[in-house]
Formats: C-alpha cells, sequence, structure tokens
C-alpha cells in the first residue's frame, strides 16, 4: 500500500510538471529564430516570475524557478526589449506544452522605445459575433494602423463570452502594427472554475498570464486581473493573494525612477474592496495612473494620497458603445451610443506631457462634444417636446474640474451648468426604440439606460432671446488633461 501510494504521487508530479522546477536562459535573439546561438548574448538582472514568486537571471542570463498551479511562467518585459510577437501579442510565457520539459529560454528582441510616446486605450471591445469584430475593425483597426503608437491597452471583456473570437479579433488589433497588452475582463473568465487560479485558463492560453508586468521607455506598466469569481456567474472587484504577493516582489526588484506606473485593469478602482490595498503598495512612487474599462460610461477619478500626487484614474468606455445595439450606419455600424451619451471610440494618451484625447470612431480628431438644442419640426414631431429650456453640451473627455462655456451671438460667453442626469442622445435614442422606429430592422436593442452622465453641462436659453437662427458655439478647456474642445450648432428659436 505504501508502494501504491508513492507511485500515485510520482504520476501526479510528472502530470502537473511539478516534479521540477523551470529554469532557463534570457537572451536577445539577434537573428531572432528563437533559439539561443552561442553568439547571442545573455543577460543579467532580467525578472521572471511564476505569478508570484520573482527571480532575477544571474550573470549568465539563467533563472530558475518553481511551477505553481493554474499560473504562468513570464519574463517581465525589461525596457528597450521585447519577445516575440503574434498578431501583436508579445509571447512572453511558457507554452503549457513546454512547462515539463522542465527547460524553457526566453528569446527578446530589440525595441526602439521612446520616453515620449503615444498609447492607445481602447474599452470593452466585447465583440460577441464576428460581425462586431468586423464592427471593431472599421471603427479601431482602420484608424490606427500605421499610426506612431507606443503600444495598445485591450482594457478587458475581450469578447462577450466568445473565445471562439480571440483569434479574428487578436488578428485584426495586430494590423495596427503595435504591441498589444490584453487584459481580461469578467466576460473574458472561466465561470465555475474549480478554484481561483483555474478562471483564466481559456484567457491564458491564447493571451498568456492575465497579470503581469513590462517595462516600456521610462514607464512602468503593471497589469491586473481584479475579477473575483463568485457563485452562478457572480463577481467582485479584488485582487486575490498571489497578485498582491506578485506586485509587492515586482516593487521590490524595482526601483522608483520610473517616470510613470501606469496600472491597467478591468473593473474601475473606485469599485474595488481592497483598493486601499493596493494604492498604498505606491506609496513610493510619485506619478501613479489608473485605466480601466468595464462600466461602458467614461469618466476621471483622483485618489488622494498623504505623501504623493493623487493617483488619477481614466475608466475609458467602451469601443463597443452600447454593445454593439442600435440602427446602423452606412458602414453597417450599430449607432451603440455609451450609456452616458459618449460616441463609441477610443483613448490617446500621450505620455510626452500626460494629456489624454479622446477619439470618436468615424469622427474627426477634434469631434469633441455633442450639443443637443431645442428643435420644432412639422413632419416628425416626435421630440418637438423634448426640453425647450436648455442647451446641453456633453464633453466625452471632460473632468468635474473642466470650464465650459457657451456664446449665443459668438462674441459673449457665458459658464454652462454641471448636469447630473440621462444624456440627452441616449434618450433619444432609447425613446425612438422604444416607439417602434426599428422595429423592422435585424438590430440589437438597447438596454434601458439608467446611467447619468458625468460630463454634461446645460445652459438655460433666455427669456429675452429674440426669435431667429442663432449659430451656437460652446468651448470646453482643461489644460492639465490637455482639453481644449469647440463646437457649434445652429439653434432655430421661435
Amino acid at each position: 500500500m505504501k508502494n501504491f501510494v508513492i507511485l500515485i504521487s510520482l504520476i501526479g508530479l510528472i502530470n502537473t510538471g511539478l516534479a521540477k522546477p523551470i529554469k532557463g536562459r534570457v537572451y536577445v535573439d539577434k537573428n531572432q529564430d528563437q533559439q539561443w546561438n552561442k553568439d547571442e548574448k545573455l543577460l543579467e538582472g532580467i525578472l521572471v516570475s511564476n505569478g508570484k514568486d520573482i527571480v532575477k537571471t544571474n550573470t549568465k542570463g539563467e533563472y530558475k524557478i518553481s511551477y505553481i498551479d493554474g499560473n504562468q511562467i513570464f519574463v517581465i518585459k525589461p525596457t528597450q526589449y521585447i519577445s516575440p510577437m503574434k498578431d501583436g501579442r508579445p509571447q512572453s510565457f511558457i507554452p503549457e506544452n513546454m512547462l515539463n520539459s522542465g527547460s524553457y529560454d526566453f528569446p527578446l528582441y530589440t525595441h526602439n522605445e521612446p520616453e515620449d510616446m503615444t498609447v492607445a486605450l481602447l474599452g470593452d471591445t466585447q465583440v460577441k459575433y464576428i460581425d462586431d469584430v468586423h464592427h471593431m475593425s472599421k471603427l479601431v483597426t482602420d484608424e490606427l494602423a500605421g499610426k506612431e503608437l507606443g503600444y495598445v491597452i485591450p482594457l478587458g471583456d475581450i469578447t462577450f463570452d466568445k473565445s471562439n473570437l480571440h483569434a479574428p479579433l487578436s488578428e485584426s488589433l495586430g494590423l495596427i502594427g503595435a504591441p498589444v497588452f490584453y487584459v481580461m475582463g469578467n466576460h473574458d473568465q472561466d465561470y465555475n472554475a474549480e478554484k481561483i487560479s483555474y478562471r483564466d485558463n481559456t484567457f491564458e492560453s491564447f493571451f498568456g498570464p492575465s497579470y503581469y508586468a513590462f517595462e516600456y521607455g521610462s514607464e512602468l506598466g503593471i497589469v491586473l486581473n481584479n475579477i473575483y469569481p463568485m457563485e452562478s456567474k457572480g463577481y467582485k472587484a479584488k485582487l486575490d493573494d498571489d497578485q498582491f504577493t506578485f506586485i509587492e516582489n515586482l516593487l521590490s526588484h524595482v526601483n522608483n525612477h520610473y517616470s510613470y506606473v501606469r496600472i491597467f485593469m478591468h473593473m474601475p478602482l473606485e469599485q474595488m474592496e481592497d483598493k486601499e490595498r493596493l494604492i498604498k503598495l505606491f506609496d513610493n512612487y510619485k506619478n501613479v495612473m489608473v485605466a480601466t474599462g468595464h462600466t461602458h460610461t467614461q469618466y476621471h477619478k483622483y485618489f488622494d494620497r498623504a505623501q504623493q500626487q493623487p493617483i488619477h484614474e481614466l475608466v475609458a468606455g467602451a469601443v463597443c458603445g452600447s454593445w454593439w445595439s442600435g440602427p446602423r450606419d452606412e458602414r453597417g455600424v450599430p449607432l451603440a451610443i455609451m450609456n452616458d451619451g459618449t460616441l463609441k471610440g477610443y483613448w490617446l494618451l500621450h505620455t510626452a506631457n500626460e494629456t489624454y484625447q479622446y477619439k470618436a470612431s468615424g469622427r474627426s480628431a477634434d469631434y469633441q462634444m455633442s450639443i443637443t438644442l431645442p428643435e420644432q419640426n412639422a413632419w416628425d414631431t416626435i421630440f418637438n417636446s423634448f426640453d425647450n429650456k436648455y442647451i446641453y453640451a456633453n464633453v466625452f473627455a471632460a473632468s468635474e474640474k473642466t470650464k465650459v462655456e457657451i456664446s449665443l451671438d459668438g462674441k459673449t460667453w457665458h459658464p454652462m451648468q454641471k448636469f447630473v442626469g440621462m444624456a440627452p442622445l441616449v434618450t433619444k435614442a432609447f425613446t425612438l426604440q422604444q416607439t417602434g422606429r426599428y422595429d423592422s430592422d435585424k438590430i440589437a436593442k438597447m438596454w434601458e439606460p439608467k446611467d447619468k452622465s458625468d460630463h454634461i453641462w446645460r445652459f438655460e436659453i433666455p427669456s429675452s432671446l429674440e426669435p431667429g437662427t442663432y449659430l451656437i458655439k460652446v468651448r470646453a478647456q482643461e489644460p492639465k488633461l490637455g482639453l481644449d474642445a469647440k463646437g457649434q450648432s445652429v439653434l432655430d428659436w421661435n
């Protein structure tokens, strides 16, 4: 019986790859054949992790680390180097079929990374059908391909529980020509996994680890998986213990010389039940920024710290808008206005001066707001009674500190007042749907909107305004974010 137990234990060790640790080298793959040659440089001081522990390569470029069931082993990208890429995805991890070999060498290519760069931030793409991949290609890939970008970050909910779409989506984003670092969202997890470390098995089998870190230029990027599974497909915003240990070990190996630390995850920081614990880990880092998705709305938040600059969080909306819903445009792409009235699109972060530019897909770069005015129609009168007292401006990239002004004559400017409520564009779109305007179209219906927008201002039309036709102008400014937006629209006032 004793010998039988020993035999079963040995078989278990062999099957799980736990019989011995993984070891290997990290090297500069000069000829890019993904095989180490004796004339290729071995890299000292490169960090390798198993999702919890972190080791550093020695003077011979060698590492040795244990395998943890459910985790992946990966190299933490050093600045000016990158792993071989497949459709823009750095292959920085040990393939599953190589774990049992006990040995793996990580090839790195030299990679030019300027300090000043532009990063593309993509809120939820959330594709459910191949049609949605085609929509995303028109909205994102068509616009970004060939542009000079540092890297691209899809911020989770890559698909709508459809792992069969990983490949076509990745192939499309790979055509942009920049590295793509993926974040896992709640719709990317394996529901009802046996244990928490298995919740990301499907995601990891294609994209690699669901949490990791990378250096890029003078910055440190940390991708986290803050989807903590609950029963019956539920989840909450929280990190597991392995991730906290990983972050602590990472920060113990690096110093605080980075110009910025950027944290990328799916659910917003303010929704995390352990946010204070996470924030405290970065007490020694002056500039910390967080980018998230999940809400299908977009806004800025700031988290004060005693000894450092506040942490700036950008909740980056959704490429899919309101889940690819609503009537379609001339390209066949759904209108899908976000729940806060923002037109679907993506963000460009310019690191040179830490400014943020929202890009509404399919619109010119200077289209930064929608203006809603009263109007009286004779044929289609459905909105004739829609709030005839106010002019509304939805400034897509604005924050609480944005200054928004309006001019009725192009000369005199008046402050607009912050409005907390439903976005007029969303209310109108849902009204059209509920009155049957789209019943003959094959479209995904909007869910009933309930979110209040964080970036709408309004102005009460003066009762003394003479009847006439006016070119209404609106301007919005917030220098810290790089926001200097202008918009105009015609008011036919009777």
